[in-house]
């Protein structure tokens, strides 16, 4: 018996389209397709060039920075330097302030003697004589004992009332401390033509002593006073003083 074989793709022709796909090339993919990995490798090149950039820049700003910090360093040791020179110089101040203060307080304190005796001069009322005047205590504290004799308890009573008044004493601190009858001391012309038989008799007068205490008011508000007493020198340093500004008028 025969056996029949029969190749229906062969007849169709449909085996040689089989063998005509097989070999033909493959299709090139689509440059769509390829975009993805063309960035990438932009990417992949690009990215290590910018970040060096950056850091570039960054090392650049830090640089910048750290001269801005010298130099802001450098205006702050300036301006350390400088203060510390107002420093010196405000001390410097505040020593002449001190100073000046110092001789202005002693300016504050001076009583010419000329300008005291010149005042009690001036405060002694009739019938009333000043022998002497003696000084003690300190500066700030100058005591006066004022001796004489007078006519009468009147006229010691009237020179302690003058000398209460006066600007120049501490009217608190002026009393009478004491108050004695005495001979007058009289000087006689022409003793040896007095007759050995003629009886002479003397008046008597008050021996006194006033204790006083000299007024702490500033020299600088006693310009005038000074000045009507004839203490030129001081009134002309005390003036000085005024116009510079250092003591108030």
């Amino acid at each position: 018996m025969y056996s029949l074989d029969v190749n229906f793709l062969k007849d169709r022709g449909l085996n040689k389209t089989s063998e005509a796909e097989v070999k033909s090339p493959k299709a090139k993919p689509s440059f769509v397709k390829q975009l993805p990995l063309v960035f990438g490798l932009i990417a992949l090149v690009a990215f290590p060039g910018a970040a060096f950039g950056y850091l570039k820049n960054l090392e650049t700003q830090k640089a910048e920075l750290e001269q801005q910090i010298q130099s802001i360093d450098g205006e702050i040791s300036s301006l350390q330097n400088q203060n510390q020179q107002l420093d010196q110089i405000q001390q410097q101040i505040t020593g002449v302030e001190q100073e000046t203060q110092a001789l202005i307080s002693v300016f504050e304190k001076i009583r010419p003697w000329s300008a005291i005796l010149q005042e009690v001069s001036d405060r002694i009322p009739p019938g009333v004589q000043v022998d002497t005047i003696q000084q003690s205590g300190s500066i700030d504290n100058t005591q006066l004992v004022v001796s004489g004799i007078a006519r009468s308890y009147n006229d010691v009573n009237d020179f302690v009332l003058f000398l209460q008044r006066s600007p120049f004493f501490n009217s608190k601190n002026i009393k009478l401390t004491g108050a004695n009858l005495a001979d007058l001391e009289v000087s006689i012309e022409n003793q040896a033509e007095i007759p050995e038989d003629l009886i002479v008799q003397f008046p008597q007068g008050v021996k006194y002593s006033i204790t006083t205490q000299l007024s702490n008011t500033p020299a600088s508000q006693m310009i005038r006073e000074f000045n009507n007493k004839g203490a030129v020198g001081l009134v002309t340093r005390l003036k000085t003083l005024e116009n510079k500004g250092a003591i108030l008028k």
